[in-house]
């Protein structure tokens, strides 16, 4: 996960951010066209009200002055109760409408006690209260993942104001074409191919597929987009969805963390339409986009005649929900009681209408995940816009806790690697692979295949350098070819550090006879790691053999092991993997993997170089020291 700039405390003088969620303004008044009362045209008061909280939430109001709109109406002079509330964007349109009838009911009663709203994109006000300083005092965000996140409310107990479901957004000719299978498979229809699991057929189509339409066995492969999870709800809540999808057990890692690699995301303070950006004829039917249900409602409607209209489709096993709860955040009892009087008017029978024109539903509430029943009937949607009327089920992945391990897990797998790569092409390493398994080439064409194709898997961020075992002399039995560099980085040569270290693959050769040194090496390779050590990356020494027993270099071995247990520190930790291609790791070199939290991996086919880079992905996601085989 990226790092996240400073957050400053919502003011009068500084403008929320526009939210993927927000209103376009081509259809609705901006707030600066009101007129006095006695020239209004005949226009619903609801319906400028929603005008000018949308105009405020995207910062567009009178030039950057729109901050003194959310306390407009409130004018209390004198002593009084004021209330402030930084709304998500995605409700603040409504909560803004309900601050206003609020407002004037206490002045109609002679009472002096306002409420102020502020419109506050939900991952900008959780970096507020991480701060503790200029806090709200009532706070409504879009997920209770959220509060829990900051400890400010747990999951799930703060009272819901609003919702709105995470459903599938296609193309229209997608959802034609796809609807029931999507809806059958639900979250597990990205998983791998050829994983299986919960969710999905054994081999059926997932987005670990090849980018085509169908995997083999003639199941669409899907290709999921998330909106960021560092920055939304949304976007937590579905990858929660898809670690459910996922099962337990056995396979359970690989699912998720081939799901995690192989999903991309929407720029944050993009809306929907950038995930289908360039297939404007709909053709691309395995797009597929987890969002807000009143986001794909509120794209439709206020798309343009040239835009390609969307489809939510509802997953039939259950989707979370963003439930908006209402976070108390003061400790001034006089604020409290106006806090729980203003929680009243946003479960008024006004709020209903108020949600509606905005996309959302009522509340969740006992438990169902569906609208409440009571006092918050009626709230659906109207069905129309590329939505339905009737409320799916509820996924319960929204738990106290969940938020800080999955933005755990996504910050982890966000990590580069920072791997020193040493060849071992000595001993058997002329020798062909295995027949089986669909092998071919020598066991040396198999380590170097698998280092280009690992170049060309990871992002350019992480580190790769290359030695090579010599066994010259015992004094340098190794030779460094490749520095460790950033993978993108720029060579004098016009080429990058990817280019220049699958050039040099070409020139290794294999050695006759098995030369002595790889312990030695491997002490060495490791200083080198830890030297070079990147704390925001995953710090590796990748052996590669062509596996079966070595020669015994008792002293060397004995030296290594010494070294590496002394070496190893799990909060500056550099692992050693060891591969074998052809056959098992030599016992002894298993001994040196284990002594750093590594492992151990036998090699048999190409297929298996893929299951190796999401090995990598394991371990920066896994919450053990060492994560299950």
């Amino acid at each position: 996960m990226k790092g996240r700039s400073p957050v400053n405390p919502p003011s009068s003088d500084s403008p929320s951010p526009p939210s993927d969620d927000s209103i376009p303004m081509e259809e609705l008044e901006p707030p600066a066209s009101r007129v006095p009362k006695a020239r209004r045209p005949r226009r619903s008061r609801d319906q400028l009200t929603v005008a000018a909280a949308v105009a405020l939430s995207m910062g567009l109001v009178l030039g950057g002055g729109g901050w003194a709109l959310a306390m407009r109406g409130a004018g209390c002079e004198g002593p009084g109760q004021w209330l402030s509330v930084s709304a998500d964007p995605a409700i603040a349109p409504a909560a803004l409408a309900a601050a206003d009838r609020f407002n004037g009911a206490r002045r109609a009663a002679g009472e002096c006690a306002a409420v102020k709203v502020v419109a506050g994109g939900s991952g900008e006000v959780a970096g507020v209260f991480r701060g503790g300083r200029g806090t709200p005092d009532v706070w409504i965000p879009d997920s209770s993942l959220w509060p829990d996140l900051v400890g400010r409310a747990k999951a799930g107990g703060a009272p819901s104001v609003a919702s709105s479901p995470i459903v599938f957004a296609l193309s229209q000719a997608a959802a034609r074409r796809h609807r029931d299978e999507l809806e059958h498979r639900s979250w597990g229809a990205f998983q791998p191919v050829g994983l299986g699991g919960p969710g999905g057929p054994e081999g059926a189509g997932g987005a670990g597929g090849a980018g085509g339409a169908a995997s083999k066995s003639g199941v669409p492969s899907f290709r999921l987009t998330l909106t960021d999870p560092a920055r939304t709800g949304t976007g937590m809540a579905s990858l929660l969805a898809l670690q459910a999808s996922s099962g337990s057990g056995q396979g359970a890692l690989d699912r998720f963390t081939t799901m995690l690699r192989t999903a991309k995301t929407v720029p944050y303070g993009k809306g929907v339409e950038e995930a289908f950006r360039g297939d404007e004829d709909g053709q691309d039917d395995t797009a597929v986009t987890a969002v807000s249900e009143q986001a794909v409602w509120q794209h439709n409607r206020s798309s343009r005649s040239d835009a390609p209209l969307i489809t939510g489709v509802y997953p039939s096993a259950g989707t979370p929900y963003l439930d908006f709860p209402y976070v108390v955040a003061t400790s001034d009892k006089d604020r409290k009681q106006v806090a729980e009087r203003f929680l009243t008017e946003l479960r008024s029978p006004q709020m209903v209408a108020d949600l509606r024109r905005v996309g959302l539903r009522g509340g969740v509430g006992g438990g169902t995940g569906r609208p409440s029943v009571a006092p918050m009937a009626g709230t659906e949607p109207p069905g129309d816009f590329g939505t339905r009327r009737t409320a799916p089920r509820l996924l319960p992945v929204v738990r106290p806790g969940a938020a800080a391990g999955i933005q755990e897990m996504w910050r982890k797998l966000g990590q580069g690697l920072n791997v020193l790569a040493l060849i071992d092409p000595s001993g058997d390493a002329g020798k062909q692979m295995p027949a089986r398994n669909g092998a071919a080439g020598t066991r040396l064409n198999g380590m170097l295949n698998a280092l280009s194709t690992g170049f060309n898997l990871v992002p350019d961020n992480s580190s790769f350098g290359l030695w090579t075992l010599s066994g010259n002399t015992p004094a340098q039995p190794y030779r460094r070819v490749v520095p460790i560099r950033e993978l993108g980085v720029r060579t004098p040569d016009g080429g990058n550090q990817r280019l220049r270290l699958q050039e040099t693959l070409q020139g290794v050769r294999a050695l006759p006879g098995q030369r002595p040194g790889l312990y030695s090496a491997i002490r060495s390779a490791y200083t080198e790691v830890e030297q070079n050590y990147q704390s925001n990356q995953l710090n590796v020494v990748l052996v590669l053999t062509a596996g079966g027993p070595r020669e015994p270099e008792r002293a060397e071995f004995t030296r290594t092991m010494q070294k590496l247990k002394g070496a190893f520190n799990p909060h500056r930790p550099v692992s050693v993997i060891a591969l074998g291609f052809g056959a098992d790791v030599d016992p002894a070199l298993r001994q040196v993997a284990a002594v750093t939290d590594g492992g151990d991996y036998n090699i048999e086919n190409p297929g298996m170089v893929m299951r190796l880079f999401l090995r990598s992905d394991q371990l920066r996601v896994c919450d053990a020291p060492r994560c299950p085989n």
